[in-house]
């Protein structure tokens, strides 16, 4: 028996091990073709990938998150390690609460601020390069932005999932337990 739950154990940490090389490798993937085509983008300063639909072009960003908030780079860094802080802390803790999905959703969120905190220190700016021109009328934004928002849209439609299905089955039970009761009486 007691065989049997060391190598449950052991199995278990070769599972977490796995996972957590997983979030890694897409952490560091993503900050390296984030930061990659940053630095590609500062050299060559203007790019038509698809003419008047889509280019690459330097805006510097000083703000806080889409343009919001003060020109503070202190403020910015220190505000954003805290927060990828409680990111951090939360995927490598909960691991009874947070499955594997969520894990790589968070993994977006904190690849994209981490990107984005190290031109923030570097720069000084927030290096936003992809501008899909007046047609979309998008922000420009960066690789980063876009991880980060995948990953909270993803968060919150898996929130908003989990949400409804314990609300059908709260009212589920509530149906069976009324039905209980009318068979009693």
């Amino acid at each position: 028996m007691e065989k049997q739950s060391k190598k449950a154990l052991i199995k278990k940490k070769r599972k977490i091990n796995k996972e957590n090389i997983l979030l890694i490798s897409i952490v560091i993937t993503i900050i390296l073709i984030d930061q990659g085509l940053k630095i590609w983008v500062q050299k060559t300063q203007e790019t038509n990938i698809i003419p008047n639909i889509l280019n690459f072009k330097i805006s510097p960003n000083t703000n806080a998150a889409y343009g919001i908030g003060s020109d503070s780079k202190i403020m910015y860094v220190a505000t954003n390690i805290v927060i990828l802080g409680v990111i951090f802390k939360f995927i490598t803790t909960q691991n009874q609460f947070v499955n594997r999905k969520l894990k790589i959703f968070l993994s977006f969120i904190l690849a994209g601020g981490i990107s984005n905190v190290i031109d923030k220190i570097i720069r000084g700016y927030v290096t936003e390069f992809i501008d899909f021109g007046p047609i979309a009328n998008l922000p420009i934004f960066n690789i980063a932005d876009f991880f980060v928002l995948i990953g909270w849209i993803a968060i919150v439609a898996i929130f908003t999932s989990f949400t409804v299905k314990e609300w059908r089955n709260k009212k589920e039970k509530k149906v069976l337990k009324d039905e209980d009761k009318k068979g009693l009486e």
